[in-house]
């Protein structure tokens, strides 16, 4: 007998998401992820002066904030031809490392841990699900002991994002050239004392953790793969000399198992189950499509990003993938190890970017707006790949486009696939549809911001619930 079972809203995650599966003989056979929220930032920024978009779309999210600065003024440097000079790319990737590693830390402690460890039932914020932790207790007692540390040290790296960026989130560092203000000797020696602290955190206590947790829960290393596409326009790249290349931009075939070189040309978005007009793919400089809520058979505000038609997957465990730092395997679990392991490679970069920082070097010059242009800037953030598209016609933005990480890893189906999250949760195996944790595990893993990836909430939602049918 099929039951089913609506998931609404998910939660330990940032923004609204539902999830809505069938399940048949104790087995998920049918999968949509909904994106409950529509922001509608694109259509913002059009009549707006360019330079504002690094500020404007970073209200986007609180969480991964600087990640839209970077890629909002990448695309405004594509636009007006500018060509960053070393110390202006330093400082900004010492920025945007920053939120790596506050939101790797987060994720983890506040959004993953209470999945698998027994937490102080008095709390009135923790709710634990009876028979499903498995950590002795001793193991048990030092994660949650790092749970409530990890507040600190994550809004440790926030300061040490404000301590360039002049405030975390929403910085005002990050601009067209690289920074606003030079680093000075102080906050240099400054930055190196915060994340060492950091670096020690994540070694010592958080990639140890995580270890642990997959141990006692080995059957997540089953679960949740997807479709096994992964994709990096690159990240952290373009530093051999310095021996800290990340990610090329690359893109892994799970069919074929081939590796190709990223091409953003072959990068196309679907709304057919969208909540926007008509329905159509298109390339990101194409369209801004108009919202539309009675839309038939549209199901989420979450358009469908697709690479060369295929659904793929984004954010850390890609990276560390198409690096050659991981191949364990493309699962729940191997996500959430990834964005541990990454958090400890991402300090050692900081600290060899932080290095290469004069102090007191000024990169910023007047910019001249042209009355017409158009540039993109794609940039690897702390969930995946992100893309700004901006269009400008007399001085002012005539059209803008963002496709989030969340947006390719929570995608729509299209006429060929489900979305990438729709499809790592086929398959799953539920143990107890009154409480299918599975599904959670799964979702969270991937690390959604629906923040982002939507861009006025649906009404009529309820606080909390899991429907069975």
């Amino acid at each position: 007998m099929a039951r089913k079972i609506i998931i609404n809203p998910v939660t330990r995650i940032s923004g609204f998401l539902e999830l809505d599966v069938t399940v048949e003989n104790g087995v998920v056979s049918e999968a949509r992820t909904k994106g409950m929220m529509f922001r509608g930032f694109e259509q913002m920024m059009k009549g707006r002066k360019p330079f504002d978009a690094i500020y404007l779309t970073q209200r986007i999210c609180g969480i991964c904030s600087t990640a839209h600065s970077v890629g909002s003024s990448l695309a405004l440097e594509d636009a007006l031809n500018v060509t960053m000079e070393e110390q202006g790319r330093y400082l900004r990737d010492i920025i945007h490392g920053c939120e790596f590693l506050q939101n790797h830390i987060r994720h983890f402690y506040q959004y993953s841990v209470p999945d698998y460890v027994k937490m102080p039932p008095e709390h009135p914020l923790f709710t634990s699900y009876e028979g499903t932790a498995r950590l002795p207790e001793r193991e048990n007692a030092a994660i949650v002991e790092h749970y409530f540390e990890s507040l600190a040290i994550s809004r440790l790296a926030h300061q040490l994002l404000a301590l360039f960026g002049g405030k975390a989130p929403h910085n005002h560092g990050v601009y067209v050239g690289g920074y606003t203000t030079p680093a000075t000797a102080v906050k240099i020696i400054e930055a190196k004392s915060m994340l060492q602290k950091i670096r020690n955190f994540i070694v010592d206590k958080m990639i140890p953790d995580t270890y642990t947790i997959s141990r006692y829960y080995p059957e997540l290393f089953q679960m949740g793969k997807g479709p096994g596409n992964l994709m990096s326009c690159g990240a952290f790249n373009g530093y051999e000399a310095l021996g800290t290349l990340y990610t090329e931009p690359l893109v892994f075939n799970g069919k074929t198992n081939e590796t190709s070189r990223f091409n953003a040309d072959l990068i196309m978005e679907n709304i057919n189950y969208s909540w926007y007009q008509g329905k159509k793919t298109y390339k990101p400089f194409e369209t801004m499509p108009e919202p539309d809520m009675e839309k038939e058979d549209a199901y989420t505000w979450v358009k469908a990003p697709r690479y060369d038609g295929m659904a793929v997957e984004v954010g850390p465990l890609a990276r560390l993938w198409l690096s050659g730092d991981y191949r364990n395997g493309i699962s729940a679990m191997d996500r959430t190890i990834a964005r541990s392991l990454e958090a400890g490679k991402v300090v050692g970069i900081i600290s060899t970017l932080l290095d290469q920082v004069v102090p007191d070097y000024m990169v910023q010059k007047e910019w001249e707006l042209p009355s017409s242009a158009q540039g993109a800037g794609l940039v690897e953030t702390t969930r995946g790949t992100l893309g700004h598209w901006m269009k400008i016609e007399d001085g002012v933005i005539s059209f803008y486009q963002i496709i989030t990480p969340s947006a390719w890893d929570y995608s729509a189906s299209d006429e060929n696939s489900l979305g990438t999250a729709e499809q790592a949760v086929m398959g799953t195996t539920i143990t107890d549809p009154e409480q299918p944790v599975e599904l959670g595990r799964i979702l969270r893993s991937f690390d959604p911001c629906m923040s982002c990836a939507t861009h006025v909430s649906s009404p009529g939602q309820e606080t909390k619930t899991i429907q069975v049918f």
